[in-house]
């Protein structure tokens, strides 16, 4: 019975969100064919860097060597479900700063070590990837590291998730 008021229509249709991913993306899935054109060692993908065990349960690595006789660094993809803004915040990174003409933010680690080092980060959907290079003990870089790792990073680019 009606008093006049108008009734809604029974709803036809249902919002149904998508749901959130709770999986890391998988950085040693890059294809070799990238990663030997962006000049890495295929031969040297590892997904842990020391050990067996993962560096966390939050996260997925991969990580390679520059090819020898040359080698002075070894790269390291990392993904995790965290956002960028956790990265910025609660990780143990510092000096974020855009990088020109493209969609990554390089930084550097807080703790400093004697050791070359430098990252570019990425928001994902459903998280952040970020590279992060290393250089090997008592050897000298070839380059300078923040340049190197940008270089990387453009070259892999198009095989990571899409971002945000």
């Amino acid at each position: 019975m009606s008093d006049g008021a108008p009734t809604a229509a029974p709803s036809t249709t249902s919002a149904v969100s998508a749901p959130v991913s709770t999986e890391t993306w998988d950085p040693c899935t890059i294809p070799d064919e990238a990663i030997e054109a962006a000049g890495l060692a295929v031969e040297t993908k590892k997904s842990t860097l020391i050990g067996e065990r993962p560096i966390s349960p939050d996260w997925s690595t991969c990580y390679w060597r520059n090819p020898l006789p040359e080698s002075w660094y070894h790269l390291g993809v990392f993904s995790s479900v965290f956002s960028l803004d956790y990265l910025r915040e609660e990780g143990p990174f510092e000096q974020f700063t855009a990088v020109d003409g493209f969609d990554g933010l390089r930084f550097q680690r807080k703790i400093k070590y004697d050791e070359v080092s430098c990252g570019i980060a990425f928001g994902r959907d459903g998280g952040v990837v970020y590279f992060m290079l290393d250089g090997l003990a008592r050897t000298e870089p070839r380059a300078d590291p923040c340049a190197e790792v940008e270089r990387l990073a453009r070259s892999l680019r198009s095989s990571l998730p899409s971002s945000k």
